[in-house]
């Protein structure tokens, strides 16, 4: 049985992913930092519907040694792992005045740190496999300000998925999963009129469910995308800028 650690995996599209893995047939590691109720109610409801097993890991990825804490207590239990899904990030939108160092370096020592961590920490057990990374249409087009440092990270993440899909190979393969908006709790508080906006831009007309992004990071894990490697996919749609 295949092993996946995916990071923020017990709520939103996290979550989806755990159970996409889950039906599919993978042992779980679900890393969190704050959810760990979702994280306990999540890991019951796997182990009980897919009969696989859940491993939970509490860590703040952007700490590097909570992240090496995090490798001994899932060495603990696994010799090795199978895929990788670096999925963990947040955002702190705020208008431009009000967003200083301490805010915009927060989200890229999250997002873009934390993903480089986790990566360089589990290469010690994914010696094959496939490491997905979760960046953002904002890496490529965003003409929104208050989310300056959140689509720094993201195109970071791009650039780091670059780079370790040239090291890795032909062992490892390395890609990345550009989502545009996804319908999770996060955006329950968004503004109608804003929302209606960023509808409209849309071609499918509505947001993704978060099945249908985990859906697509499963493919690149699996051997159907065995010839995919250093790809970056954007799944949004079919938004325009």
């Amino acid at each position: 049985m295949q092993t996946v650690l995916i990071t923020g995996g017990a709520r939103g599209l996290g979550a989806a992913l755990s159970e996409v893995f889950a039906k599919n047939g993978y042992n779980v590691i679900i890393n969190y930092c704050n959810s760990e109720n979702l994280a306990q109610e999540l890991k019951m409801k796997l182990e009980n519907e897919y009969n696989i097993q859940v491993l939970l890991v509490k860590c703040d990825i952007a700490s590097e040694e909570q992240v090496k804490e995090m490798f001994k207590k899932i060495k603990e239990k696994y010799a090795s792992i199978d895929c990788l899904v670096n999925n963990a990030a947040i955002a702190l939108d705020n208008d431009l005045e009000s967003k200083d160092a301490f805010e915009f370096r927060k989200v890229l020592d999250v997002n873009l740190v934390g993903t480089y961590l986790v990566t360089k920490y589990a290469l010690s057990m994914l010696s094959k496999g496939s490491i997905i990374n979760i960046t953002s249409t904002n890496a490529f087009d965003t003409g929104y300000i208050e989310s300056v440092d959140y689509d720094a990270s993201k195109a970071g993440v791009i650039a780091l998925t670059h780079d370790f899909a040239k090291f890795l190979a032909p062992q490892v393969r390395v890609n990345a999963v550009a989502a545009g908006w996804i319908k999770t709790d996060m955006n329950k508080e968004m503004d109608p009129n804003f929302k209606e906006k960023e509808i409209a831009k849309i071609a499918l007309k509505r947001f993704a469910e978060p099945r249908e992004i985990a859906e697509v990071v499963w493919f690149l894990a699996s051997s159907r995308a065995s010839y995919i490697n250093n790809a970056i996919i954007r799944v949004d749609g079919g938004m325009s800028a």
